[in-house]
């Protein structure tokens, strides 16, 4: 109780003296709106507090955790007609007190660069990231797209630390020359420490990549491309698999008519796979087919695809419909997924959302089969629910609801089934131009087959931060 308490006074004593420090700063300094050119530097900070009955998500809860979060941002961005250069970095000074430990000092250390220079006829980019994160903290509905680990990982349960490092060159000339080329280099390291459960499915792995195409544009309604890829492989894995990748392909976009657009591909890839078990090989060939047409309030399509990964070759089809709505927008598409052992499964992709005059709803689905890092092939499905609601011009209520869930593609394999469920409730209120503050509750749930029973927690939160905006 004592150590709640002292949490309490220093998170007040912070709410005091932020908006007194907030009255000392220059004129210049505004809320960050942007970026709209030139030289801006945004520095941000906020204090949370939060209170779970079960933040570790266990079958049986250890007790009652008290959270308190004071998160640190900086952000540099350069705009010029040319080129586009921005810096983030950020941390948090964490207080936390955990049933079986406890955390004070600086954690979750963020810093992401991403660079691009244009010239008339070509293009450089640049980008690279760094994240050490607890894993406990990681919301797998609202990590960033880079920490998307594949078929579903980010929704197991085992603690420990997750390290994330990548970075990518790319660049492409030729833009509007009849003749174009690209090259993309790319780099990706996910690693792991302190897992608190021993899981075989979270491991090591380390990733680089090569891509090249050159376009050719035959006419104004054909244009043509060539591909090449190489990736090489590696897995800190019980079997320490190495495995190389290379494919390439052509690949043809012919407008038939002003509405009518047809999207082929032909392909092959070939793999090499090594480990403890000995070596081994597979190839194939890959492709795509896809018959777009224009209407009135948007487009429809239908594709056939057939890919070759570890596993064998899987063949999907899908049929889809982008609609402009009067008060919103639609994208769906619905298909099935044939697997190399013959399971059929269904796929879809959606995404609506639907304007008021004081509210905004929003609803996404992603359902996809995938390969995962042990060679099983993964059903992930995502689902989220939004609402927003303006009260008046000070003040919103938001509520959103996230649904995961990994499961085995076929009949016979050990894949355990995980399910990932996240209810929050927030109320934000402007306290000043420069100030706001959040409150409201989260209730997580967590089912997993090879876990001895499910998890649930409750949790209040209340966050108070601003953005201090700077062009010099």
């Amino acid at each position: 109780m004592k150590t709640f308490n002292s949490t309490i006074a220093v998170w007040a004593a912070l709410c005091a003296a932020w908006p007194l420090l907030a009255q000392a700063q220059s004129a210049g300094q505004q809320a960050n709106t942007g970026n709209p050119g030139g030289l801006q530097i945004d520095l941000g900070v906020s204090s949370s507090l939060s209170i779970d009955d079960n933040f570790q998500l266990s079958p049986n809860s250890g007790g009652t955790s008290t959270i308190f979060d004071n998160t640190l941002t900086f952000d540099l961005s350069s705009i010029t007609p040319t080129q586009d250069l921005r810096l983030f970095g950020s941390t948090v000074l964490r207080y936390a007190d955990i049933p079986g430990r406890t955390m004070s000092g600086f954690e979750d250390p963020l810093l992401r660069l991403s660079y691009r220079l244009q010239a008339v006829d070509s293009e450089f980019t640049l980008s690279a990231r760094y994240r050490r994160s607890d894993r406990d903290f990681l919301d797998p509905f609202q990590v960033e797209q880079e920490e998307q680990l594949l078929a579903g990982t980010g929704l197991f349960a085992g603690g420990g630390t997750l390290t994330v490092r990548n970075a990518s060159i790319g660049y492409r000339t030729g833009i509007n020359a009849p003749l174009g080329f690209q090259i993309t280099v790319t780099h990706d390291e996910k690693s792991y420490e302190d897992l608190s459960i021993l899981n075989t499915r979270l491991f090591d792995t380390r990733t680089d990549s090569v891509n090249a195409v050159v376009t050719a544009r035959i006419s104004p309604v054909a244009v043509l491309d060539f591909d090449l890829g190489y990736s090489d492989y590696s897995a800190d894995d019980s079997v320490q698999t190495e495995r190389q990748t290379l494919t390439y392909g052509i690949g043809a976009v012919y407008d038939i008519n002003p509405v009518l657009v047809l999207d082929a591909r032909l392909g092959w890839t070939e793999i090499d796979i090594a480990d403890t078990n000995g070596t081994r090989s597979r190839s194939g060939a890959s492709g795509l087919l896809k018959l777009t047409r224009t209407l009135p309030t948007g487009s429809i399509f239908a594709s056939v695809d057939s890919t070759v990964n570890t596993t064998g070759t899987r063949t999907s089809l899908r049929f889809g419909r982008d609609l402009q709505l009067p008060r919103g927008a639609l994208s769906a598409s619905l298909g099935v997924t044939r697997t190399p052992a013959g399971n059929t499964d269904w796929n879809s992709a959606v995404s609506y959302s639907h304007n008021l005059a004081s509210s905004t709803l929003t609803v996404s689905l992603r359902r996809d089969v995938s390969t995962n890092n042990l060679d099983e092939e993964i059903v992930d499905t995502r689902l989220a629910l939004g609402y927003d609601y303006q009260i008046n011009s000070v003040s919103s209520l938001n509520v959103t609801l996230n649904y995961g869930r990994s499961a085995s593609a076929d009949d016979l394999s050990t894949v355990p089934t995980v399910t990932r469920t996240t209810l929050r409730a927030a109320y934000s209120r402007s306290l000043t131009r420069d100030w706001a503050m959040t409150t409201g509750i989260q209730l997580r749930d967590r089912k997993d087959s090879s876990a001895t029973g499910d998890a649930r927690s409750n949790a209040v939160f209340m966050t108070l931060g601003r953005t201090f905006s700077y062009r010099p």
